[in-house]
C-alpha cells in the first residue's frame, strides 16, 4: 500500500506549489481573475470567527461548508492532504528528524497537553462572540501566507523591507522548526483549525480501522503516525490526519481505511472542564481590554490609514484575519503590516504607510483579494468619483510650512503638484516674492491643498524630497469609512 503514501506527498506537494505560487503571482500583480483567496475562502475558522465577530458570513466564505463535509465524509483530509503549514512541517521532520525507531515510538504517543489547541479555539472563538477577532493570528493558512509575504519575499530580489516582518518570519519558521524534534507540533497541540475540524473529524464516515485478529502489535503503525491518533490503540478519529502512514506501514494488512467500520465511541479530547471554563472566562474578560488598548476603536487616529474601502473601525476588527493578502497585493508596497498605529486589537492589520508606498490613484486590488470582505471591493470608477459620486479618501494631505522647502528655504519645489493624481489637482500652486538673504529677489511657488478635492492617497508624502519627515504629511482626517473623522467639527460628510 504504499502507493497511498505517494498520492499523498504528490498531492501535498501540489498544494504548497499552488499556495506559494498564488502568493508570487500576486506580487507580481498577476491579472486579477487569478484565484488568490482560493485556500482562504474554504477556512471554516475564519468564516465561524467572522460570524461570530460580525454576525454575519461574506458570501466567499460561504466555500468553508464544503471543506466541513469533505471532514464529515473523510476525517481531517485537509490537515494530511491539503493544509501548507502541514506539508511544510512534515517536509522538516523527513529531512531533519534523526529519530531512532524507540524515540518515534515514544514521540508519537498522544499526550494530554496535545488538547492545547481546542482551549486555544475555545479562546479565540469566544473572543470572537465578545467582538474581538484574533483567529487570523493562529490560523495556519493565515499564518503562512503571512510568515511568508512578511519574512521570505522582502530578502528575494526585488522585495522591499517590512515593518516587523522578523516577527512572522519567525513564528512561522519556529513552527516549521519544531518539528525535528515532534513531527507536526503545531498540528497536534496548538492549531485551531485543526481542533475545529477535528470536532466534526469525530463524526466522519470513513475511518482508520484496526482488525484486532490479524494484528500482531508489531508497532509499525505507531512509529509511522503523523497525528499521534494512537492507531495501535483506542483510536483518536479527532486526531487523526489521515496521512494513511499506518495503513501502508502494517505488514499484516490488519489496518485499513474504510467507511462506517465496527469501532467503538472515540474517546473525547482531554479537555479539564475546569481549566475550559476558565480559558472562557479569561477571553471574556481579555476582549474588552484589548479593544480598550491604544485608545478603543471609537477613536480617531492621525497615522491609522486604512486600504480604500476598509470598513468602519469596528467592522474592519470583525472581519480582518491579518492573511497580509492585501499587503501582498499592493504594487507600490503601500500596505504595510501595524505594529502601533491600530493599537493591541488592531496588530498585525493593515494599515497604509505613505513613505514606503502611495495608493495608487485607480487601483483596486487589496478589496479584490481580500477573503473576508474586510476590505470591500471598489471599482476604479467608484474609488476614483467618475462615476459622479465623490472619491473614497483615505485621508487629507497637510503642508508642514515648516519643513516645506518654498515656505521655510526659499527653495523651489513643485514635487508634489507634480505628483498629486486628482484631477483638478487637490494640491496648487501659489505665487509668492520673498527677498533673500543677499537682497534678491526670488519667486517661488508654494504649495497648498485644497481638502475637498484631497483623496489621501500619499504620494505627495512619498515623493517630498524633504528626508526623515516629509514636508507633507498625510492623516486619516476627512476619511470615507468615518464620517466623524472629519476636518472640521460639524462638516458634513462628504
Amino acid at each position: 500500500m504504499r502507493w497511498t503514501i505517494r498520492i499523498r506527498v504528490l498531492y501535498q506537494a501540489f498544494f504548497l506549489f499552488v499556495f506559494v505560487w498564488l502568493l508570487d503571482r500576486l506580487a507580481a500583480g498577476d491579472p486579477r481573475a487569478f484565484p488568490y483567496t482560493v485556500f482562504h475562502h474554504g477556512d471554516p475558522l475564519s468564516a465561524t470567527g467572522t460570524a461570530l465577530a460580525a454576525g454575519t458570513i461574506p458570501g466567499a466564505l460561504a466555500w468553508s461548508a464544503a471543506l466541513i463535509g469533505l471532514t464529515l465524509l473523510l476525517g481531517r483530509v485537509f490537515c494530511g492532504w491539503v493544509c501548507p503549514l502541514g506539508t511544510l512541517q512534515q517536509l522538516a521532520s523527513f529531512l531533519f528528524s534523526g529519530r531512532s525507531r524507540r524515540e518515534s515510538l515514544l514521540v508519537n504517543r498522544h499526550r494530554r497537553w496535545y488538547a492545547l489547541k481546542y482551549y486555544a479555539l475555545a479562546a479565540l472563538l469566544v473572543g470572537a462572540l465578545a467582538g474581538t477577532l484574533q483567529t487570523g493570528v493562529l490560523d495556519p493558512l493565515s499564518l503562512t501566507a503571512r510568515g511568508l509575504a512578511s519574512g521570505v519575499w522582502p530578502v528575494l530580489p526585488g522585495g522591499r523591507p517590512v515593518p516587523g516582518g522578523w516577527l512572522a518570519a519567525l513564528l512561522l519558521l519556529g513552527i516549521v522548526v519544531a518539528s525535528r524534534w515532534i513531527p507536526r507540533l503545531f498540528c497536534r497541540a496548538f492549531c485551531p483549525l485543526g481542533a475545529l475540524l477535528g470536532v466534526f473529524a469525530r463524526f466522519a464516515v470513513f475511518r482508520i480501522h484496526r482488525g484486532d485478529d490479524a494484528c500482531n502489535s508489531c508497532t509499525l503503525c505507531a512509529f509511522a503516525c503523523q497525528g499521534a491518533d494512537e492507531p495501535l490503540g483506542r483510536h483518536r478519529v479527532g486526531e487523526c490526519m489521515v496521512c494513511l502512514n499506518c495503513v501502508s506501514a502494517c505488514p499484516e494488512s490488519a489496518i485499513g481505511y474504510r467507511a462506517l467500520p465496527p469501532l467503538p465511541q472515540p474517546p473525547p479530547p482531554d479537555l479539564s472542564r475546569r481549566t475550559l471554563v476558565g480559558t472562557v472566562l479569561t477571553s471574556l474578560a481579555v476582549a474588552p481590554l484589548l479593544r480598550a488598548a491604544g485608545g478603543g476603536r471609537a477613536t480617531a487616529r492621525a497615522g491609522l490609514l486604512r486600504p480604500p474601502g476598509a470598513l468602519a473601525e469596528n467592522g474592519f476588527l470583525e472581519r480582518c484575519v491579518k492573511c497580509s493578502l492585501c499587503q501582498q497585493a499592493c504594487p507600490t508596497g503601500a500596505i504595510q503590516p501595524a505594529i502601533a498605529q491600530a493599537g493591541v486589537e488592531g496588530f498585525w492589520t493593515p494599515v497604509i504607510v505613505p513613505r514606503r508606498g502611495w495608493c495608487e490613484f485607480a487601483c483596486t486590488r487589496c478589496g479584490e483579494v481580500c477573503p473576508t470582505s474586510a476590505i470591500t471591493r471598489l471599482s476604479a470608477a467608484r474609488k476614483t468619483g467618475y462615476d459622479g459620486k465623490p472619491p473614497v479618501r483615505i485621508g487629507t494631505a497637510f503642508v508642514d510650512r515648516g519643513r516645506c522647502l518654498p515656505w521655510a528655504m526659499q527653495t523651489p519645489c513643485i514635487v508634489c503638484e507634480e505628483m498629486c493624481p486628482t484631477d483638478p489637482k487637490a494640491i496648487w500652486l501659489e505665487a509668492a516674492v520673498e527677498t533673500a538673504r543677499d537682497g534678491s529677489e526670488r519667486r517661488l511657488q508654494r504649495p497648498r491643498v485644497e481638502p475637498a478635492r484631497c483623496v489621501g492617497c500619499g504620494i505627495c508624502e512619498n515623493k517630498c524630497p524633504v528626508g526623515e519627515d516629509a514636508a507633507i504629511r498625510v492623516t486619516s482626517v476627512g476619511e470615507t469609512r468615518n464620517p466623524l473623522n472629519r476636518l472640521l467639527a460639524g462638516e458634513p460628510p462628504s
